[in-house]
Parts: structure tokens; sequence; C-alpha cells
């Protein structure tokens, strides 16, 4: 619910973002539901904040969509993880892009925002 776009919906939900009139930005959901099959599913994983504006009904129902949706069930999986990461069996070093001292933290979320110098995941050490 953090998409970006070029779009003049982007636009728009950024300024009703801004003006506490909407609490998430949908481009991704709209853009899922234009470019699903008929008779297709959408589905919505993560953390969604609430209440949105300029929803895709009609394309929604006049496609026959599935709507779907779930969060992360952290507390499920988060033992297992842990028990993977211990064992090496998994790795997470790779997801950490850019790590720097916490006092270019600015510039970090800077970087991570604008998505500049491939950055996926700034880390700030103390």
């Amino acid at each position: 619910m953090e998409a970006h776009s070029d779009g003049i919906d982007f636009a728009y939900d950024q300024v009703k973002q801004q003006l506490r009139l909407q609490t998430d930005r949908p481009t991704a959901v709209r853009e899922a539901i234009f470019a699903a099959r008929k008779g297709g599913s959408v589905f919505v994983l993560g953390v969604f904040g609430g209440f949105v504006d300029k929803f895709p009904l009609g394309p929604l129902m006049n496609k026959g969509l599935t709507l779907r949706s779930a969060q992360q069930h952290g507390h499920r999986y988060i033992p297992m993880l842990l028990e993977r990461m211990a064992r090496n069996e998994l790795t997470t070093e790779h997801l950490a892009t850019h790590v720097m001292p916490l006092d270019d933290a600015p510039h970090g979320y800077a970087m991570f925002k604008e998505k500049s110098d491939g950055c996926v995941r700034a880390v700030f050490q103390p």
C-alpha cells in the first residue's frame, strides 16, 4: 500500500494522504485488478492500513474476480525461521544492501525512498 507510480491516481492519493483524508496509496492493488483476467484472483498480502479512495469495485465485479487478503502471520513462522538461521540454512545478509553508521540515517532513508544506488534495505549501526 506504499507503491509508487507516475500516474494521476498516485498524485491524487498522495494529496489525500497528506490531507489525512486517506490512509494508504492503493496503486498496486488497482493495477492488479485491472491486469487480472476475467474470473481470476487478486491477493493482497502484507500490512494494510485501512481507508482508500477510488477503489475499482466496478472492474472487480465485472471481471468476476476473487479478492483475497491476509497479513503475515509472524508468530507462526518466526520460531522456525530463527531456528533455520541458527543452523545457517537461511541467510539474510544479502537483504542489507547498504550498511552505514547511524549518523548517516537521513541519507540512508533518502536512498531507500528514492531506490537510488540499488538500495533495497539500509541498515544503521550505532
